[in-house]
């Protein structure tokens, strides 16, 4: 098969190179797919610069999200049939990602397409929507009625949490860096809108919350931008650490989360227990079915396009999710 891969770490499209390698049968628990399409995301980046903490050494083989058919089951697995169609993350920490013609992919992570979702928006949405519903749901138990404060809203991550906020019922308030981005937040259904170069975050914070300040904050970004957002959480407040877009994570002082009684929650959706992603799967389904989450799609490229996408990517000159449809 021709697959994407990187036999040392450096700039993404400069190292990437399509290969010829052989694909091999799938260990127990895990199955091997031919690929559809796969989803672009930051973590593909991060594993071809050497500074994602899953991949510590090269060969590297990106592409963490894929829709894809079934070709062959591992040993235990019993959920899927040869030929289902599904969506998963594909097993690219252990050196099969999908940017390739066939993958691997632990079956635990995978669920069949939902009616009405095309493969396109397959390929992008279960990792930030499970992200998204790990965080909100699990880690952060955000309520109807309360106030969610989403920070790269108009990235894949924020985007997805977006919706999974008003899905919840809580009043969503989307930051992000330009007023194009602010409009694609308010269709992805914010509630209030705040362009944190040109306006004042705290202020408007106050403004949208009656001077209460936010329940729950979504951090995929950190670095300024969130210890700005912590000045704003409410008493009682949660803190999702999701990620670190920005380059460094979120500044904690201890007796700042103490004094205002607030909490810091950690955010790894690649570890679930078995219960959680059954109801993440459960809930995702049957939200995307009644049309309340969807991918939104910012561009498809082609399968010898891939160090394009990526480079897009790394750019940040899109608005929502990235695709590679493969040939």
């Amino acid at each position: 098969m021709k697959a994407w891969r990187a036999d040392e770490f450096g700039v993404p499209a400069e190292v990437l190179k399509l290969q010829d390698i052989e694909l091999p049968p799938p260990p127990p628990g895990f199955m091997s797919l031919k690929v559809i399409a796969a989803g672009v995301g930051l973590p593909d980046v991060m594993m071809l610069k050497g500074v994602y903490p899953l991949v510590t050494q090269p060969p590297v083989s990106p592409g963490m999200e894929v829709s894809a058919e079934m070709i062959q089951l591992g040993e235990g697995v019993t959920q899927f049939a040869v030929g289902d169609k599904i969506m998963t993350t594909a097993a690219a920490v252990s050196g099969w990602g999908g940017f390739a013609q066939y993958c691997h992919a632990d079956a635990s992570k995978a669920m069949k397409i939902p009616e009405g979702m095309t493969e396109i928006e397959a390929a992008g949405f279960l990792l930030p929507f499970r992200t998204a519903h790990i965080a909100l749901v699990h880690r952060l138990q955000l309520q109807a009625g309360e106030a969610l404060l989403v920070l790269g809203a108009a990235g894949s991550s924020g985007a997805s949490a977006i919706q999974m906020g008003k899905a919840l019922g809580a009043t969503v308030i989307a930051v992000a860096s330009s007023d194009i981005k602010l409009e694609f937040c308010t269709s992805c259904g914010a509630d209030f809108v705040i362009n944190y170069k040109s306006e004042d975050m705290a202020e408007r914070i106050k403004e949208a919350t009656n001077g209460k300040g936010v329940d729950v904050i979504f951090d995929p970004v950190g670095g300024d931008i969130g210890d700005l957002a912590l000045e704003s959480i409410a008493r009682l407040g949660r803190l999702g650490l999701i990620g670190m877009a920005s380059g460094s994570w979120t500044t904690l002082a201890q007796q700042d989360i103490v004094l205002k009684n607030y909490s810091v929650v950690g955010v790894f959706a690649g570890v679930v227990t078995e219960n959680e992603a059954k109801q993440t799967f459960a809930d995702l389904k049957r939200l995307a079915e009644s049309g309340k989450i969807r991918t939104p799609v910012a561009q498809v490229f082609d399968f010898s396009e891939v160090p394009t996408a990526l480079l897009r990517q790394e750019n940040g000159d899109f608005l929502g999710k990235i695709i590679v449809k493969i040939e």
